[in-house]
Order: structure tokens, then C-alpha cells, then sequence
């Protein structure tokens, strides 16, 4: 085990950009400041959330620095994510953000051509042997094409490949059966929206949420709840201020979309915090409709007049 284990709720905090589509550094130190006031542990930059597919590697590492310096100038940690296809880029992007003080990387698996265990196995353990901070692995089959069993992720993990994992999927067996091929010191992370306090009350050590971005001080409520064991008060929570704004990101519009980056950053616009613009081919405009859903959903919090 390399340095602290790694646990709490982190946010896969988005990217802002300008609109002619560079990224708005001068937007990172508030957003960082924005998350840490609302009580989360930590921010995992350049991940899903942050358009990782629509940054090049030095923007990544760019946005990386900037992240950490913004995070740990709010005393909060960050996980930079480093993940890409070639594993020589994983390399460089994970060594540049231990130099600039990171405290663990996440490397979603190679995607397109989803490597098999082998392949697997070599992609981190080369990562992990090259650095020396906490390499958490991202698993999201959804987005990655790559999925990978309970059994073999414990062996990434008993034979010092990884440190953490980010699991994405839903099912919250997973990390109840990732808990008994491993153990203590594994730091398993939930990946998703439906299920915390089942997971963090039992076998979770973490919760990565990226829905996070919008209503981190309700999300970081139901974690300490969960982690504190008062379950019942987790689970009152979470269906008071969690459940009614989910159906944000699983109720499509009249056009069949989920827009749910687009969601985060025009929400956090509406609340005063500048999340800039996506990149292309993502377009930032949200339809009425989706407006009006968000808008009405953010009176609802009181976050919006």
C-alpha cells in the first residue's frame, strides 16, 4: 500500500471552457472553490464528466495542474485523471501529475479495442510501477467497452497493479464481492447514483458522483451519513435531496436525449458558478424544454428565484 488509502466522496469535477472551445483556467479555481465549500473530500479532474475524449494529452496534463493547484488551495485532495487509449501516454500523464502534486490518479480502462486480461494486467502494472502515489482504476464498461470481472479486478489489486477502483456499475454486489476477494486496505469507490448508502453503509469506501458537480453539499450530506453508519437518516436523505432531481439525468427529452453534461454546466451557470461550454461535437445548448426542467428543479432546492 502506497501512502493513504484513498476514501471520501469525490467529484469528477467538468472542464470549463471558453466558447471558441480553449479551456477557461481562470474558471478551475472557482469551481474548486464551489465544490470544497459544499463539503466534498476530493475532485477527479479530466474524467468522464470533464470531456476526457475531447482533450489532447498536454491539455490534460494542463487542466490536471491547474486542478490540483485550485484543489489543494481549498484543502481538498485530487485524484488527477490520466487515463488514455496508449499505455506509454497513461505513463506520462500519471508521472507529470505526481510531479505536480496529485494525490492518486485514475486511469479508465484502454478503450475501442478493449485490451483482454493479459493486455490488462501489463497496462497497470506498468502505470503503477511508474509512479509512486495511489493508482485508482476506473472500470465503466458502458463508455469503454471493456468489462472486467470481480475475480480479476482483485487480482489487479493482490498482485499490486492497483490501489483503488472506481466501480461503475450499478450493482452494488459488486463491491460487496470486491470487499471479500480483497481486502481493508482496497479502496473501493462507487461510480454511481441510485445505490450510496447501500454500498458506503457496508463496503464502499468512497463514492465518486458526478451529478456531484450540480448538488455536491447534498451528495457529501448522504455520504457522511452512510459512512457514519446512521443509515436511516442516510436513506431519508438521499430521498429527499438526491431522488428528486435524478430524473434530470435518466428522463429523456422529446428528442430522445439525456443531455447530462449539458445539464451540469447550464446548472451551475444558473447557480453562479462559471462551467463554461462544452467541446464539439457536444453542443451546449440545452432545448426549452430541458431549461425549463432544470430551472424548475433548481426553485426546487432553492438555488434559483
Amino acid at each position: 500500500m502506497r501512502q493513504e488509502k484513498l476514501y471520501g466522496i469525490y467529484i469528477p469535477v467538468i472542464t470549463p471552457f471558453n466558447k471558441d472551445e480553449s479551456v477557461n483556467f481562470s474558471a478551475v479555481k472557482e469551481l474548486a472553490k464551489f465544490l470544497a465549500e459544499n463539503g466534498v473530500t476530493g475532485i477527479i479532474p479530466s474524467g468522464s464528466t470533464g470531456e476526457i475524449t475531447a482533450l489532447e494529452m498536454d491539455e490534460q496534463i494542463a487542466v490536471n495542474k491547474a486542478f490540483i493547484e485550485a484543489g489543494h488551495d481549498n484543502g481538498i485532495k485530487v485524484v488527477a485523471s490520466t487515463g488514455a487509449y496508449r499505455t506509454c501516454d497513461v505513463v506520462k500523464m500519471s508521472q507529470a501529475a505526481e510531479a505536480d502534486g496529485a494525490d492518486g490518479i485514475m486511469a479508465v480502462t484502454p478503450w475501442y479495442m478493449a485490451p483482454n486480461e493479459k493486455e490488462l494486467f501489463v497496462h497497470y502494472k506498468t502505470i503503477h510501477d511508474a509512479i509512486k502515489i495511489p493508482v485508482m482504476l476506473y472500470h465503466n464498461p458502458y463508455y469503454s467497452t471493456c468489462l472486467m470481472s470481480d475475480k480479476f479486478m482483485a487480482k489487479l489489486y493482490n498482485e499490486g497493479c492497483i490501489d483503488a477502483v472506481k466501480e461503475r456499475q450499478a450493482d452494488v454486489f459488486r463491491q460487496q464481492n470486491l470487499r471479500h476477494l480483497t481486502d481493508d486496505n482496497f479502496g473501493i469507490f462507487y461510480g454511481y447514483d441510485v445505490c450510496p448508502v447501500e454500498t458506503l453503509s457496508c463496503w464502499s469506501d468512497g463514492w465518486v458522483c458526478g451529478t456531484g458537480n450540480l448538488f455536491p453539499k447534498e451528495n457529501s450530506e448522504v455520504y457522511h451519513l452512510a459512512k457514519a453508519k446512521k443509515v436511516e437518516e442516510a436513506m431519508e436523505a438521499h430521498t429527499k435531496k438526491i431522488r428528486p432531481y435524478l430524473h434530470l439525468f435518466s428522463e429523456a427529452d422529446s428528442n430522445g436525449d439525456v443531455l447530462w453534461l449539458q445539464i451540469i454546466k447550464e446548472g451551475l451557470k444558473l447557480r453562479g458558478v462559471d462551467a463554461g461550454y462544452c467541446r464539439k461535437p457536444v453542443l451546449s445548448e440545452l432545448p426549452d424544454e430541458t431549461m425549463k426542467r432544470l430551472k424548475d428543479t433548481l426553485k426546487e432546492y432553492g438555488y434559483l428565484a
